[in-house]
């Protein structure tokens, strides 16, 4: 989708800080891939099988470059 951003300046304190980004895919995909060949322990459990092995499975995730941009506010004293 659009790119999304997150100002993460007030989060931030003096000296170093650790950035942590979780991703989580969509249960979709996650119902699709449980329908591979091959998968002896399947993740999701569900009563009707809206999707199959071969169905398309949908964009998630990071799309394209993921970038951190470093911005400085400079005061004019």
């Amino acid at each position: 989708k659009l790119p999304f951003r997150v100002n993460v300046t007030d989060a931030l304190k003096p000296g170093a800080n650790t950035l942590e980004i979780k991703v989580t895919n969509l249960w979709v995909n996650r119902l699709i891939g449980d329908q591979q060949p091959g998968v002896t322990n399947p993740i999701t459990y569900t009563t009707q099988a809206f999707y199959r092995s071969d169905s398309p499975l949908l964009p998630s995730g990071f799309l394209g470059p993921v970038q951190l941009i470093s911005k400085r506010n400079l005061s004019n004293n």
